[in-house]
């Protein structure tokens, strides 16, 4: 595996002729894998502190699913971050395409999944840690933030926004040459996703809003546009982005044959994974309702 020192431009890297110099591409000695393991070690501590209380008190420490669900988000953003997807995104708009949807689309509701919060208050300090646990509260002023944030039309536009706006050629090509800007790209697709995605998930410390046939509709709102602005990419006859042109033809793919590929992994996979998220929903909401008629009581009919 090569761990380059610095960043490789286009100009200088050679084409890769087999898959499997791509998973030797990796981009470890970076700004965001420090980032990546503080968050990550901040989690694990949080979680030693919180389930040695629990052993303690008796009660429930975090469950394993929720850990799994962590550590398979934080392996899709470091696989997104520093992987093979970072060091070549330069070079291949599908790479890129990959990247976004692991921002949005994979880490972003495992995440959320793992409902890490409990955690995280757990690695601070106690007096930090009931501060932060009161403003993040439903009556603090980071759980108000929240709450805007994440409200269902407000994350969706959002949401629709950022994924076109990102992708208009000027400002696509902009992030392409300015790695700060780069940076803020991943960052606010990860933070887009999040809020996207809460309304759906609704972990702790705030429950979503909506009711699972709302959840669903959410869902299906959200699938139509991120779909046409795949097809745009797959369809369309000319390349959108002119940075492609002049970077070396990994896999002989020229910049057409990148670009379909890259919208056509926004178009199938993005779509199957908001319909499979649709569909755990649809059965999630069957087994709430035949609870709840299971166990409703029966009324007697008058003699």
């Amino acid at each position: 595996m090569s761990v380059p020192l610095f960043h490789i431009t286009s100009e200088s890297r050679e084409p890769l002729d087999s898959f499997s110099e791509f998973w030797g591409e990796w981009m470890l000695l970076s700004p965001v894998t420090v980032v990546l393991a503080f968050v990550l070690g901040a989690y694990l501590f949080g979680l030693y502190r919180l389930n040695s209380r629990a052993a303690g008190a008796d009660a429930a420490p975090i469950s394993g699913w929720r850990i799994t669900m962590t550590l398979l988000g934080f392996g899709a953003l470091t696989f997104s971050l520093v992987g093979p997807p970072d060091a070549l995104a330069e070079d291949l708009f599908f790479l890129h395409m990959i990247q976004h949807l692991l921002l949005t689309l994979v880490a972003a509701p495992l995440l959320l999944a793992a409902s890490p919060v409990a955690a995280y208050l757990w690695s601070l300090p106690v007096g930090v840690r009931h501060t932060v646990a009161e403003s993040v509260s439903q009556r603090g002023k980071t759980g108000w933030l929240m709450r805007k944030l994440t409200f269902p039309k407000v994350a969706i536009i959002v949401y629709i926004l950022t994924m076109y706006i990102w992708h208009l050629p000027t400002i696509y090509e902009a992030a392409i040459h300015n790695e700060p800007l780069h940076y803020f790209e991943h960052l606010m697709f990860l933070t887009v996703g999040v809020m996207f995605w809460w309304p759906v998930v609704g972990p702790a410390p705030m429950r979503t809003p909506l009711s699972y046939p709302q959840r669903l509709l959410y869902l299906m709102l959200a699938f139509t546009p991120s779909a046409a602005l795949g097809a745009l990419l797959t369809l369309v006859g000319t390349v959108a982005y002119s940075h492609y042109e002049t970077t070396p033809l990994h896999w002989g793919l020229e910049a057409q044959e990148d670009q379909n590929i890259g919208g056509l992994i926004m178009w199938v996979p993005g779509g199957f994974i908001l319909l499979g998220a649709a569909t755990i929903l649809f059965f999630k909401w069957y087994e709430a309702e035949f609870k709840k008629s299971r166990y409703k009581p029966k009324v007697r009919a008058e003699p």
